[in-house]
């Protein structure tokens, strides 16, 4: 081969070489451009996001937060309270408010005035678990949660009454405030008239009404106690009014209610059930 057709060759070649690197750089930048991620940026996308601290934080804060029945009764007046709970009665709900007595396996909270709206109310079933946010108050002798707000948790216990007829006349009624309990073997006492056996308010001036809450009193071993039935706050409200107008004086009942304190031990009354029959 003549030498000049040798140098031509090579000249081709290298140009074949040049064309074919410029396709595949040209083939790189409109992948890049036609919005192609590289492995290594896929990789650092696709990688979960770790939690912040403050995310971390947060459930172990709201915990901090949370007291046992002792620290509530050992709180300041005023002071700011957190606990969880458990429904064990609710008062009717009006204008979104209600009244709760709930309880734990340490004892018991009273929350007037509880904050919810109607279909709030609804869940509040009785055993239903919450969280409860509020101040602890005291008004008459009564130990309360005042301003309360309320969480709904998974949970649910129903508390048995405490037999509390032997505390009866004694300091030691005052350590079970607001809880489930009940009175064995009272008898029926009459009230200050010397004849009615109940009265609607505690000097029967409230207006009649299904709705109105009655005063009645019973003894045990001589030592005459007040009680209250309030309607809105019995499950089985008319059959409860119906026992209280058959009582007469000197009748015998076990009693099962919550343990009120209003200027002394003043027991809501939920269940009426003869001792000895009547």
């Amino acid at each position: 081969m003549l030498p000049w057709k040798k140098e031509l060759l090579t000249l081709l070649m290298l140009s074949l070489l040049f064309v074919l690197a410029g396709c595949g750089i040209r083939h790189a930048e409109e992948t890049e451009a036609a919005g192609a991620t590289p492995a290594a940026v896929r990789e650092t996308e696709t990688e979960p996001a770790s939690p912040t601290p403050q995310d971390a934080g947060g459930e172990a804060e709201a915990d901090a937060d949370l007291m046992s029945h002792s620290d509530f009764l050992a709180a300041e007046e005023d002071s700011p309270v957190t606990v969880e709970c458990f429904v064990q009665a609710k008062d009717a709900w009006n204008d979104g408010l209600c009244s709760l007595y709930a309880q734990d396996e340490e004892g018991a909270y009273y929350l007037p005035r509880l904050r919810c709206s109607q279909s709030e109310y609804e869940k509040l079933e009785i055993g239903r678990k919450i969280r409860v946010k509020g101040y602890k108050g005291h008004w008459n002798d009564s130990v309360e949660i005042a301003e309360a707000s309320f969480q709904l948790l998974d949970g649910k216990r129903i508390a048995e009454a405490r037999d509390v007829t032997a505390m009866i006349g004694t300091d030691e009624l005052s350590l079970h405030q607001n809880e489930k309990v009940c009175f064995r073997g009272m008898t029926i006492e009459a009230m200050p008239d010397g004849t009615s056996v109940w009265y609607y308010g505690w000097d029967n001036s409230a207006p009649a009404g299904e709705e109105t809450e009655r005063y009645f009193r019973a003894s045990c071993g001589g030592t005459v106690c007040d009680f209250t039935v309030k309607p809105a706050l019995c499950p089985n409200a008319e059959e409860v009014l119906q026992t209280l107008q058959r009582l007469q004086v000197g009748d015998r009942v076990d009693l099962t209610g919550f343990l009120r304190f209003y200027n002394g031990a003043l027991p809501r009354i939920t269940e009426i059930a003869p001792a000895d029959g009547f």
